[in-house]
């Protein structure tokens, strides 16, 4: 008798739980690991399916953070999205968004799907946009964060499913960090004579 009681139990659980949801997940991806102090840092944010097929999604929020004092943000590059795509830092309920672009060193990026078209989220990832940065000082290590919560009041990053209205997807966030670096004196002179040849070029 125990025993039929367990198992109906566990029946019904299964029962309750319904099928397991494929998960679309959110990282950020440097173009360089190791940038010069006044170069322009590029993060990718890619959305990765977390099953081998494709999965749809119809907007992002992604709420993101960095160190103001090695990295000021310059905006978006929407160069390579999906066509009719649109990324931006509106003003939000959250107080993310002081400005636009956020200078403050946390902010809220949000991304619509072409109208009536969802994008595919591939398990190799799928390119959203690009973060660009202004290197400011030199680091080992300075992070770009996608974070679960913040704001105030509190807001959550999310995934918004392509097939069902309003349904969250969102798996993991994964983030990236830079280094930054000041060029040596090789790196200087190879610079000033890039500049110098290119000048002689423009006078001819």
């Amino acid at each position: 008798m125990q025993r039929t009681r367990l198992i109906g139990a566990a029946l019904a659980c299964a029962v309750f739980a319904g099928p397991a949801t494929a998960a679309i997940n959110l990282e950020f991806r440097p173009l360089d690991q190791t940038v010069f102090v006044g170069d322009t840092v590029r993060v990718e944010l890619y959305a990765v399916s977390d099953t081998a097929d494709s999965q749809s999604l119809s907007g992002i929020d992604a709420i993101f953070a960095w160190d103001p004092g090695f990295l000021t943000l310059l905006g978006l590059d929407e160069t390579g999205s999906a066509a009719g795509s649109a990324a931006s830092f509106p003003a939000d309920p959250f107080n993310l968004n002081e400005s636009n672009p956020p200078a403050d060193g946390d902010g809220i990026m949000v991304y619509f799907a072409p109208l009536g078209t969802p994008v595919m989220a591939s398990a190799a990832g799928t390119f959203i946009t690009t973060f660009e940065f202004e290197a400011l000082s030199p680091t080992p290590a300075t992070p770009v964060d996608l974070l679960l919560n913040g704001g105030s009041p509190e807001g959550m990053s999310r995934v918004l499913d392509g097939d069902t209205p309003g349904l969250d997807v969102l798996g993991t966030l994964s983030g990236a960090t830079v280094e930054i670096i000041i060029p040596g004196p090789g790196a200087v002179a190879m610079l000033a004579l890039a500049g110098l040849v290119g000048t002689r070029r423009r006078r001819r």
